[in-house]
């Protein structure tokens, strides 16, 4: 049986966040030199045939100390990565011999919906995990918002004892402009994939939340216009940039003060953006959901109190930008790439938490949740 310093199970069909956490964990341990047995998996989850291999999951194959793992080939690691629950909780097609002295479960999004019904169930991902791979994992939640939600299945899932947020290379992420220095208007701005439900439900939140006006400019790198101004916004006031029409660095560095609110319909399990945004040293100013992730590293307030408080912020700008470079330097404590290493030794040392503690929903009230996932999957729905 070939050994490596870690195993990594994920589908590579991924487009977006998950993908870019996969990468940036095994960049960063191909940099620690360790070795690596990569498997790629295909998923339900992923029922479209048409969905091609993400090229830059593929390219993983060519760093050094990875190794390309097929079904047929037994493996053990020290550590095991499963990279996403949905993943697993759907069903894999391949049947593989894995082993390891320890197993997670990387949790790149929430069991519960927005609304509060069961998205997917972390026990049903770990036993499919198992019986396909013959790993037995834990979950390592992605945030803290995750871990509150994975604590509702406790004591019946254990979670590791720290999160595993995603990792960042910091040197794609530099301030070049200080917050505040281009006179003029103070700007503010977001950036993301053009998706609708990455921004507030209506259009008077929308604008609320992005307040064009004479001592506010706005900028917003990737922008569903069209669909924004169906439900009554006005994004033909701000500076739009297309989705890859800009480095996103050379964005980031151009405003002032970074905003972001999205559809009560989602849940933001991380908050790539937010952190890019930070590490570009731009002060933070966030939808009380993310509160959980992001703790004091940010300020947060409803879409309406966006005008108020950007200009608080913008009255002292010594202050806004000594804290966003305190900020940067914590995040890139918690997110560069580096703290990988330190990480992996605290996963193979962990005691593991089933503690209901944080937990926002009883035993009784979990059941009842799970009883209608489960009924609506009989019914032929997603869950």
């Amino acid at each position: 049986m070939e050994t490596y310093d870690c195993l990594v199970v994920a589908e590579s069909r991924f487009a977006g966040g998950s993908t870019a956490a996969l990468v940036t964990d095994v960049t960063a341990m191909s940099e620690l030199g360790l070795s690596i047995g990569l498997l790629f998996v295909r998923s339900a989850y992923l029922d479209d045939s048409r969905d091609a291999p993400n090229p830059k999951a593929l390219e993983l194959a060519d760093l050094p100390g990875v190794t390309m793992l097929s079904p047929s080939r037994p493996a053990r690691g020290r550590l095991a990565f499963l990279h996403h629950p949905l993943v697993f909780v759907r069903g894999i097609e391949e049947r593989a011999h894995l082993s390891a002295d320890r197993s997670v479960i990387v949790a790149h999004h929430p069991p519960f919906r927005p609304d509060g019904s069961v998205e997917y169930n972390p026990m049903e991902a770990i036993r499919r995990a198992r019986a396909a791979l013959g790993l037995s994992a834990w979950i390592a939640p992605v945030s803290g918002l995750v871990r509150t939600q994975i604590a509702a299945f406790a004591p019946f899932v254990r979670q590791t004892s720290i999160d595993w947020p995603n990792v960042f290379d910091i040197s794609d992420w530099t301030m070049t402009r200080p917050p505040f220095s281009g006179g003029g208007p103070v700007t503010i701005g977001r950036h993301g994939r053009p998706d609708r439900l990455k921004f507030p439900a209506t259009g008077p939140e929308i604008d609320a939340c992005l307040p064009a006006c004479p001592e506010l400019r706005v900028r917003v790198l990737g922008c569903p216009t069209a669909a924004l101004a169906q439900d009554g916004a006005h994004p033909e006031h701000w500076d739009i940039v297309a989705f890859g029409g800009e480095p996103v660095s050379d964005f980031l560095n151009s405003l002032d003060v970074f905003v972001y609110h999205h559809h009560p319909r989602i849940n933001e399990a991380f908050g790539r953006t937010v952190v890019e945004a930070g590490l570009c040293g731009r002060p933070l100013l966030l939808d009380p959901r993310l509160r959980p992730t992001f703790g004091d590293m940010a300020v947060y307030c409803s879409p309406g109190e966006v005008r108020d408080c950007v200009l608080r912020i913008a009255s002292d700008p010594d202050a806004a930008r000594a804290g966003a470079s305190e900020v940067r330097r914590r995040m890139a404590t918690l997110y560069a790439s580096g703290s990988i290493g330190p990480r992996l030794d605290q996963i193979a040392a962990d005691g593991g938490a089933t503690s209901r503690r944080e937990a926002g929903v009883s035993l009784p009230m979990l059941a009842r949740k799970l009883g209608g996932h489960y009924r609506r999957r009989l019914l032929g729905g997603t869950g």
